[in-house]
């Protein structure tokens, strides 16, 4: 018998907060999960296994290979080394697809870059600073939820470590163009946020071979770029050929087959640094094993999951377009009718008190986008309030400032019905980010409100 539901869902049917957390460490286990390397295989076989046994079929890999570039990852820094003036520096982390060096690294004068004299480069290794970005004003939820965490409309949402490292790929064309033999990036953040940074957006190889320091590390560099001292920097990596794919598959509705079947895209991506920047493909699974557990001809829709693997390959996206599933078949978008997109699950909140980086007590926030429909607006915050979803802030694509973030930027491009969720990253762009980052209630509250946004989905009448 099944229990009253206490919110807009049957609870019997959500996974348990319990077995959220066993996928993670599982999936914690290897490390991060860059296209096709081993962790990711590992990865996209459970969730394939895990897809099949909820009755996922029509399962497809849509595949291809490319070079992927590679080095150790934190802790294990013996890859990528600095000696400034004879003394060696402590790195925090590398530049991705920047390059290598030689076993014994390459030594060069250090030159300052400062952007308002722009000097040469060339033959040297470029010294550049990170200032910290301004607090923005975050705008103003279109709900008020009276959940004690709920974010205060006039709290900061800028995520300093996010705008930071997308200021990077500036310096990686300076670099590149000035033909310089190396670079050292210094972050305005503590040892403790700058370890384990991803590069990102993922640049095209560029071969200049790039270092990230953190503000302490990085003071005593630019006290010696600017007198022109000498330094040794080593980075180790290989290039492999990495076969990599899409993986997609249907949980079939009530017309599956049949010209009358309209299907539900389930969009997120499968790869990426840490615990959750690429849980999506978890989420999809907790929406799977939910539905899996109506019968078929109780389903209206079909749910068609699209697990995307180029998130954080070089160049994203764009530069694999042609690879692309819906590009390589042009029919699959029919019978699409609406989308789920989600990402970044269970983020714990934390701040920088000086050189700490600790956690404040609460979770991170939830951005909930909808289309620009007041009724998606509606079930939106609906599912916010019936499953308590703690800190949310619901937006609307299209009103003034609101930027469509995440996977769920295909329902915009397509015109489609759909909702998108994600946390705001904070410690999460990182390899250092593991399971104990992770929370698990947390992943289980916004699975529950985007499986009750399908459900929405799954029942409206749509054009």
């Amino acid at each position: 018998m099944s229990k009253p539901k206490k919110t807009g869902i049957n609870e019997d049917f959500l996974i348990s907060a319990e077995e959220a957390y066993d996928w993670h460490v599982l999936k914690d286990k290897g490390g991060p999960t860059f296209s096709g390397n081993e962790s990711w295989q590992s990865y996209i076989t459970f969730i394939e296994e895990k897809l099949r046994g909820y009755g996922v079929i029509d399962i497809i890999k849509n595949k291809w290979t490319y070079n992927r570039w590679y080095t150790s990852e934190w802790l294990d820094s013996s890859n990528w080394t600095l000696i400034s003036d004879g003394e060696p520096v402590k790195v925090a982390h590398y530049g991705a697809y920047s390059g290598a060096t030689g076993a014994d690294g390459v030594t060069a004068e250090l030159v300052y870059y400062d952007p308002t004299t722009r000097p040469s480069v060339k033959g040297k290794i470029a010294v550049f600073t990170l200032a910290p970005e301004p607090k923005q004003k975050t705008l103003e939820p279109l709900k008020t939820d009276p959940n004690p965490n709920t974010l205060p409309p006039n709290i900061s949402v800028s995520d300093d470590a996010f705008i930071q490292n997308i200021r990077t790929t500036g310096f990686t064309r300076i670099l590149k163009k000035g033909q310089a033999a190396g670079g050292i990036v210094i972050f305005d953040m503590s040892y403790d946020r700058v370890a384990g940074l991803y590069t990102f957006p993922v640049p095209v190889l560029y071969n200049v071979p790039t270092l990230y320091l953190d503000r302490n590390a990085g003071a005593k560099v630019v006290r010696d770029a600017k007198k022109g001292r000498m330094a040794t920097l080593k980075l180790l990596a290989k290039i492999e050929a990495t076969e990599t794919y899409q993986l997609i598959g249907c949980l079939p509705g009530k017309h599956y087959g049949t010209g009358r079947d309209e299907k539900i895209l389930l969009i997120t991506h499968t790869d990426g640094p840490c615990i959750s920047q690429d849980n999506g493909a978890l989420g999809v699974l907790g929406i799977i094993a939910y539905f899996s557990q109506i019968p078929q001809a109780e389903r209206p829709r079909t749910l068609l999951a699209f697990l995307d693997n180029r998130h954080y390959m070089p160049g994203g996206e764009r530069a694999f377009k042609k690879e692309n599933w819906f590009a390589r078949n042009k029919e699959a978008k029919g019978g699409i009718v609406a989308v789920i997109g989600i990402e970044h699950l269970g983020q714990i909140e934390y701040r920088e008190v000086g050189e700490i980086y600790e956690p404040t007590g609460k979770v991170e926030q939830s951005f909930l986008w909808a289309r620009n429909n007041q009724s998606l607006v509606d079930m939106a915050n609906k599912a916010v309030a019936d499953n308590q979803l703690p800190r949310p802030i619901v937006q609307r694509e299209g009103d003034p400032g609101v930027i469509w973030f995440g996977m769920g930027q295909i329902a915009v491009q397509w015109d489609l019905p759909g909702f998108a969720i994600m946390s705001k990253m904070g410690a999460y762009w990182t390899t250092a980010a593991g399971i104990d980052k992770f929370d698990k209630n947390l992943f289980r509250t916004q699975v529950a409100t985007m499986i009750q946004l399908t459900e929405e989905l799954m029942k409206i009448k749509i054009k």
